[in-house]
C-alpha cells in the first residue's frame, strides 16, 4: 500500500506533554500488532526456511518453493486481494476511476500475454519483484508519515532526518542486493534472466550516507528528551522495526530469488491485511463481519493462485500462461494502491478511519 503520500496528510492530534507521543492509527495494540511488530516475520520465515531447507533431501530439493509457497498463499497473493475491496466493492472509487479499474486491468494483462509470448517472463518477475521493493518502501513510508502527523512531529528537522535516515537505510540495503550480483539472476532452475549489476561505489555511499544521517537521527532523540521535547514512539518503533528487517534480509542472510523476495515482503503483507482490515470495518460497518469474510475468500483466492504459481514456476509452459494474469494483478496492485489512499483527494476517508480523537480539533 503505497500511504507515502496518501497518509501524509492524515490527521493530526493534540498530545500531552510526556516523554512519548504516541497516538496510533488505529489503536496501540492494533498498530503494534499489524504495523510494527509484525516485522517479526520475516525473521520467523528465514527461520521456517532454514529448517525446511535441512529436510531438502526428503521434498526432493524443493524447500525454496516449499517456503515460497506458503508465503504465496496465505500472506502476498491473499493482500493482493484485498486490494479489491477497496478498487471494485468501494462504489465511490470504482465510480472514480472506473477505467483504470476495468480497461486498465485488462491491458495489463493483454500486456502479460504479451511478454510471456515472447518469451520475457522471466524478465518481468524481476522487473515486478523490483516495483514490489519500491512499492514496500513506499507503504513503509506512508506509515512513518502518518504517525508522524497524528503526533504532531513536523519540527522541519525531524522531517529532513526522518526521512533522510529512512530513505538511505532502505536503499543502501537495495542498492547492496542488486551490486555485483552476477548473471544470470536464478529466479528458480531454468527461469532466469540477467540483471546489469550497480556499481559498488553506489552502495557504499548510499551506506555511508544512512550512517551519517542515523547518528545524526540518534542524537536528535538525546537532544529531544534533554530539552524535555516528547519523542514520537510509534515512529520510532517503525524505523526500526523497517530498518532492522530490511538490513537482516540483505546484509545478513544469503538466500535464493524467491526466499529473499518471502522475506522482504511478508511484513509489509500483515501491515496490508492490517490497514485493509480497518478499511473495511469503517467503510462498510453495516456488513456483519465484513473483514472477516475478505479475509477468508482472499485466503481461498491466495491458495488458489499460490498453487499455480508454483506450478508455473516448475513446470513453466502452459502453467505460465495460466499464472501470467495474476502477475499482472500484482502489478495492478502495485500501481493502483498510488492513487486510492490519497486522503487530500478523497476527503471522505479520513473521517472513517481516524478515530475522532485523533483528528483536527
Amino acid at each position: 500500500m503505497s500511504l507515502s503520500s496518501h497518509l501524509e496528510d492524515a490527521p493530526s492530534s493534540k498530545v500531552s506533554a510526556a516523554w512519548f507521543r504516541d497516538r496510533w492509527i488505529v489503536s496501540r495494540r492494533y498498530d503494534l500488532f499489524f504495523f510494527i511488530g509484525s516485522s517479526i516475520l520475516t525473521i520467523i520465515f528465514w527461520i521456517f526456511y532454514r529448517v525446511v531447507q535441512h529436510f531438502d533431501a526428503a521434498l526432493n530439493g524443493e524447500s525454496i518453493l516449499v517456503t515460497y509457497f506458503v508465503f504465496s498463499a496465505f500472506f502476498d497473493q491473499p493482500h493482493i486481494f484485498q486490494t479489491f475491496s477497496r478498487t471494485h466493492f468501494d462504489p465511490v472509487e470504482f465510480k472514480t476511476r472506473r477505467t483504470i479499474h476495468t480497461l486498465g486491468l485488462g491491458g495489463l494483462i493483454l500486456l502479460g500475454f504479451g511478454v510471456i509470448g515472447l518469451g520475457r517472463e522471466a524478465d518481468l518477475i524481476v522487473f515486478v519483484a523490483i516495483f514490489g521493493s519500491y512499492h514496500i518502501f513506499r507503504q513503509h513510508y506512508g506509515f512513518l508519515k502518518a504517525y508522524k502527523n497524528l503526533n504532531r512531529d513536523r519540527d522541519r528537522l525531524d522531517d529532513w532526518l526522518d526521512f533522510s535516515t529512512f530513505s538511505t537505510g532502505i536503499l543502501a540495503c537495495l542498492f547492496y542486493d542488486y551490486t555485483e550480483v552476477g548473471n544470470p539472476i536464478v529466479i528458480y532452475q531454468d527461469l532466469q534472466t540477467s540483471f546489469p549489476d550497480l556499481p559498488p561505489a553506489i552502495a557504499d555511499i548510499t551506506w555511508t550516507s544512512f550512517l551519517l544521517c542515523l547518528s545524526l537521527f540518534i542524537a536528535r532523540q538525546f537532544q529531544k528528551l534533554i530539552t524535555r521535547q516528547p519523542l514520537n514512539l510509534p515512529k520510532i518503533l517503525l524505523m526500526v522495526a523497517v530498518l532492522s528487517t530490511h538490513y537482516f534480509v540483505f546484509y545478513l542472510t544469503a538466500t535464493p530469488f524467491l526466499v529473499a523476495e518471502a522475506l522482504e515482503t511478508v511484513f509489509h503483507d500483515v501491515q496490508y491485511h492490517g490497514w485493509m482490515m480497518h478499511y473495511q470495518q469503517q467503510r462498510f460497518p453495516q456488513i456483519r463481519h465484513i473483514a472477516a469474510k475478505w479475509m477468508g475468500v482472499a485466503m481461498l483466492y491466495g491458495i488458489s493462485v499460490g498453487i499455480i504459481e508454483i506450478l508455473g514456476l516448475r513446470s513453466q509452459g502452459l502453467w505460465m500462461w495460466i499464472f501470467i494474469p495474476f502477475t499482472m494483478i500484482t502489478l495492478y496492485h502495485y500501481v493502483v494502491d498510488g492513487l486510492i489512499w490519497r486522503f487530500s483527494k478523497q476527503p471522505e476517508l479520513a473521517p472513517i478511519l481516524f478515530h475522532s480523537e485523533s483528528r483536527p480539533s
